[in-house]
């Protein structure tokens, strides 16, 4: 697998995606301070949740990129202010996965299979679910404070986003997962509900 290339759109579609979730995650509160915090973590969640995708596709033969969806993004915008902030929809965009397309070497095709959907959609939620109980440990080393503030945060939004993505309806990525193998979807989207209900 060779490192992937990004594409000055895909680059801005993730630059306009993330600050985009930052104020989603965060409103009705709009102070600037926790704004620019949510911010980042969203850059150290989200971002490695769509790389990790797109990584895993390159990985099967695919060509992949992220591509912000506009209608989803002036959704989820709207849907965080007529709600208060009470229900946040994470799915602005998404990594698309090309199994034909033309490079410098020609025209390729590939197959995707059903499992390495699965595969190429597990790893995004997984991902996250890393990230939080990276800093979970985090949290119980250095527990009060700022660092464990941040860390709680990062937790709660890594946990959602996989749970978020886990739903077992088009398109998210637990679709994938569900229409694989129920029982791996049943267990993995299990052990995330669990870890959402500790933190």
């Amino acid at each position: 697998m060779k490192f992937p290339n990004f594409e000055k759109q895909e680059l801005k579609d993730i630059f306009v995606t993330t600050l985009a979730l930052g104020f989603i995650f965060t409103y009705p509160n709009l102070n600037p301070v926790i704004i620019v915090i949510y911010t980042i973590v969203i850059a150290f969640s989200f971002i490695p949740h769509e790389l990790a995708h797109k990584f895993m596709a390159m990985k099967y033969g695919a060509y992949a990129r992220f591509e912000m969806f506009k209608q989803g993004l002036i959704f989820a915008l709207v849907l965080a202010v007529i709600t208060n902030g009470g229900f946040v929809f994470a799915a602005p965009g998404a990594v698309m996965i090309y199994t034909q397309f033309k490079s410098n070497r020609g025209f390729h095709q590939v197959q995707i299979t059903s499992r390495d959907n699965a595969y190429i959609s597990a790893v995004g939620p997984g991902i996250n679910v890393v990230i939080a109980l990276l800093f979970l440990l985090i949290s119980f080393l250095f527990p009060g404070g700022f660092m464990a503030l941040i860390a709680s945060i990062i937790v709660r939004v890594n946990v959602f986003l996989a749970l978020f993505n886990l739903l077992p309806i088009m398109p998210f990525d637990g679709s994938k997962i569900y229409s694989w193998n129920k029982n791996v979807w049943f267990l993995f989207a299990g052990i995330v509900f669990v870890l959402w209900q500790v933190i």
